[in-house]
C-alpha cells in the first residue's frame, strides 16, 4: 500500500455530459471516475480506451434502495433486471481486451410474494422500502411460487453467455463470519457468486498464484467480508481480499482495470495500490466524492 499525492481535482465534461474526475497516485498511477449512469458512460467513452481487466458487484435485485434516479436494482421484473446487467456487461465486453477477463460478483433474492414487508432490517436501513417488485403476488414475469430463491446470478451469467461472454468458471465466495441471516425454515446462505468471463479462447490466466497458497480452494474463495469502512455512505462493499485475489489472477501487472458500478471505490483503490490504472463508474454523486477522497489518501 502507498500513499498518494494531494490529489488535484481535474474535473469536466466528456461527450455523454456526464462529469469526469481524473488524477493519478504519488506513484504516478493514473485514476479516473465518471459520474453517470454506466450504461451511457460506456457507451461514450473515448474510442481508444480499454481494459484488463473488470471487477465488479452490481446492485443486487431489490435489495437495497441508494436514492438516485436510473438505479440499478429496481427493475419491476426479472427481466428487466437481468436486461439491464447484460446490457452493460456488452459495453464492457466492448471494453475489455482480448484478453482480458470479467469478475462479476452478484448475489441471489428471493421471492416473497406476501405483500409489504413490516418493521425494519437491523442490517441495512436501504433494505425495507415499501412494496418492492418481489414482495407482489403473480410470480414477478417468470411463475414462480412464494419463498422461491430466483436464481438471479444465474440467469444473469445464461444471458450474458448468449451474448458471446465465455463463463470460465463460477466462483464460490464463502462469507466467511458474516452476519447470519435471520431465518428459521431453510438453511441460512453464507456464499455469493463471482463469476469469471472471458471474451475468448486465450487469455491473461496465473493459475500458479491460486496453488502458492496450500489453505485456498482454487474455486471456493474464503473471504471474510469485512470491508474497508465507507464512512458515511451507505453501500455494500466487498472486501479488498476479493479483489486482490482477483487482479492477481486475471490482470496483468500494469494492468488497466474497470469497475462500472464502483460503490465505494474498492475496485479502484486496490487497483491502483498494486500499482494498475483504474477506471470507474458510479451513478451516485456522494459515492463518487467519497471515492475521490479516499484514494486522495493512499
Amino acid at each position: 500500500m502507498f500513499a498518494t499525492k494531494l490529489f488535484q481535482d481535474i474535473s469536466g465534461k466528456f461527450e455523454s455530459g456526464q462529469t469526469v474526475y481524473r488524477s493519478e497516485s504519488i506513484s504516478g498511477i493514473p485514476w479516473s471516475i465518471y459520474q453517470g449512469d454506466a450504461l451511457t458512460v460506456l457507451s461514450k467513452l473515448e474510442g481508444d480506451i480499454s481494459f484488463n481487466c473488470c471487477v465488479t458487484s452490481p446492485p443486487y435485485f431489490w435489495l437495497r434502495d441508494y436514492g438516485v434516479d436510473e438505479q440499478i436494482g429496481l427493475e419491476e421484473t426479472v427481466a428487466e433486471y437481468v436486461g439491464a446487467i447484460a446490457d452493460i456487461m456488452d459495453e464492457v465486453f466492448k471494453r475489455l481486451k482480448p484478453d482480458g477477463l470479467l469478475f462479476l460478483n452478484l448475489g441471489d433474492t428471493y421471492y416473497s410474494g406476501k405483500g409489504a414487508a413490516h418493521g425494519t432490517d437491523k442490517k441495512s436501513t436501504k433494505r425495507r422500502f415499501g412494496l418492492r417488485a418481489v414482495d407482489k403476488s403473480g410470480g414477478l414475469d417468470i411463475g414462480i411460487n412464494r419463498k422461491s430463491l430466483i436464481g438471479i446470478p444465474w440467469r444473469v451469467a445464461i444471458e450474458m453467455m448468449k451474448r458471446n461472454w465465455v463463463l470460465r468458471s463460477s466462483i464460490i465466495w464463502y462469507r466467511h463470519k458474516a452476519l447470519p441471516e435471520y431465518v428459521l425454515d431453510r438453511p441460512r446462505r453464507n456464499y455469493e457468486f463471482v463469476f469469471m468471463f472471458a471474451k475468448d479462447r486465450h487469455y491473461f490466466f496465473d493459475r500458479e498464484l491460486l496453488l502458492e497458497d496450500k489453505n485456498i480452494d482454487e474455486d471456493v474463495w474464503t473471504i471474510v467480508p469485512r470491508a474497508k469502512a465507507a464512512i458515511g455512505i451507505d453501500t455494500a462493499p466487498f472486501p479488498d481480499e476479493l479483489v486482490e485475489r482477483c487482479l492477481n489472477i486475471g490482470c496483468v501487472p500494469g494492468g488497466s482495470v474497470l469497475d462500472p458500478f464502483a460503490g465505494s471505490g474498492t475496485t479502484l483503490r486496490v487497483a491502483i495500490a498494486s500499482g494498475r490504472p483504474a477506471t470507474g463508474i458510479e451513478l451516485n454523486p456522494e459515492f463518487c466524492q467519497h471515492i475521490i477522497s479516499e484514494i486522495g489518501k493512499y
